[in-house]
């Protein structure tokens, strides 16, 4: 098939590679100047179904995939129609598909499998939150970009496509590729929800972490009866130095049933991240997220003569964790650990969060949090005074700085039980720290509120305070 020279408004550079359906270009949009990537779908391979109501669908989806906006997804501009053909524009990335990188490779450093994990299930999260399963979650959909300096960064690929092709290929009559990457429940044409995303994610850590499929077999019917019938090999048992805590987490999210897989993709992750911090150290899996805790941590250096104090990590962690979950604090001490400033920092951690309010929001909260005073104070000048009976010294500390104010116990400890409603744990070292900037209970109030995002709850948290 000759490659079209125009689709629509766009500019045809090059042809990236054909489906079932249809053709992937790369084309060039002449108004805002940027490549695009096209994905059309060609009449010609309808021939059994009506052709307008799979392209109603084809819309549909093109329509859910547009309003997805995070960073680890590929964006979708624009659904058009050209002719014989319908075609969705996207957001081209460059690239290799996952698929190809693990054929080179073969099993990951546990490092890399937290990284794709991490970045997958984050988009997962946010995907099935908005309404949008992909049901074609597999290693050809996930693209990890070129040029990156900071470690795998991957996109996944046909969000809200996947389902029209599914849908138009069972019509059809056929299947296309082998489904190792199929849930149980699909295979049996039986309703899915986001748990057989979660499936598809299960098979990637399998692959990841053993550099082979759970469920290989010579013929598409085999590998569909070993997917429903027959359960995975353990990965320990199949690479003998992988860690065991491992095989819970596989074994639970490759569950023949959907009502004993991870129900969310949050559940998914935080288990993951509890079989790093279980497993041997010494290798990947401690650098990755079992870093032993001692004094040099409390002050993590970012760059030379900038430091942020532990509290303000706590703080910023705080932040994070209401949008990623308890991936948050592995997050922070990683960005933390190897940014080279501020910006870096603050940047590295924001990719983890979708794009939009939400995003500006832990921007705007975190660059408060960093021009704070204590913020910029190497770890030695906050050293606490040595303790003086002398009335003098007492005298000479009053005529620099003002007496610290003291809380009624009782006032805290109420702040702290309402403010940990909002921000879990970290309450305690929010309010010690309060406790010690503020000059009365008003301002003390207010401090605390500042680490509330929602408007409406931090009306609410004062409220309740009188």
């Amino acid at each position: 098939m000759t490659i079209p020279e125009r689709i629509g408004k766009y500019e045809i550079r090059r042809e990236l590679g054909k489906g079932a359906m249809g053709t992937v270009y790369e084309g060039f949009d002449p108004v805002i100047e940027r490549p695009v990537a096209i994905k059309t779908i060609l009449s010609e391979y309808l021939a059994n179904v009506d052709v307008d109501s799979a392209v109603t669908r084809f819309k549909r989806e093109a329509q859910a995939g547009g309003k997805l906006q995070h960073p680890g997804i590929v964006g979708v501009y624009e659904f058009g129609e050209d002719g014989k053909m319908a075609f969705i524009v996207m957001e081209y990335v460059q690239g290799r598909e996952l698929r190809k990188l693990m054929r080179e490779r073969g099993p990951f450093a546990l490092i890399d499998v937290f990284e794709v994990m991490k970045q997958l299930l984050a988009a997962l999260d946010y995907s099935h939150r908005s309404g949008v399963v992909h049901r074609d979650i597999k290693p050809a959909n996930l693209m990890v970009l070129s040029g990156m300096k900071s470690g795998l960064k991957i996109k996944v690929m046909d969000f809200g496509v996947a389902r029209v092709e599914s849908s138009s290929l069972t019509q059809v009559g056929s299947v296309v590729g082998t489904p190792t990457h199929i849930a149980p429940e699909q295979l049996l044409g039986l309703p899915t929800d986001g748990r057989c995303d979660l499936w598809a994610a299960g098979v990637i850590l399998y692959e990841l972490l053993t550099g082979r499929g759970p469920f290989v077999a010579e013929t598409p019917v085999a590998v569909m009866h070993r997917v429903m019938h027959v359960e995975a090999a353990a990965p320990s048992s199949v690479v003998a130095s992988l860690p065991p805590a491992f095989d819970a987490v596989v074994a639970r999210a490759l569950a023949k049933k959907p009502d004993e897989r991870y129900q969310s993709a949050r559940d998914f992750a935080a288990a993951l991240v509890n079989a790093f911090l279980k497993s041997k150290p010494g290798g990947d899996v401690e650098q990755a997220a079992r870093k032993p805790h001692s004094a040099a941590d409390d002050s993590v250096p970012l760059a030379p003569q900038m430091t942020l104090p532990p509290e303000t990590l706590a703080e910023i962690e705080s932040s994070l964790v209401k949008s990623i979950g308890p991936l948050a604090k592995h997050l922070v001490r990683k960005s933390a650990s190897h940014a080279r400033s501020v910006e870096e920092f603050n940047s590295e951690l924001a990719d983890n969060i979708p794009e939009g309010s939400e995003r500006f929001e832990f921007l705007k909260r975190i660059e408060r949090l960093e021009k704070a005073p204590s913020a910029s104070i190497p770890p030695a000048s906050v050293t606490p005074p040595a303790k003086s009976d002398s009335p003098a010294a007492a005298t000479d500390k009053g005529a620099t700085e003002a007496a610290a104010v003291v809380f009624d116990p009782r006032a805290l400890a109420a702040a702290e039980k309402r403010l940990a409603q909002y921000v879990g744990p970290l309450a305690k070292v929010l309010i010690r720290r309060a406790a010690n900037d503020s000059g009365d209970l008003r301002e003390l109030y207010r401090k605390l509120a500042e680490h509330i995002d929602s408007e409406a709850e931090r009306s609410d948290f004062l409220k309740g305070l009188g």
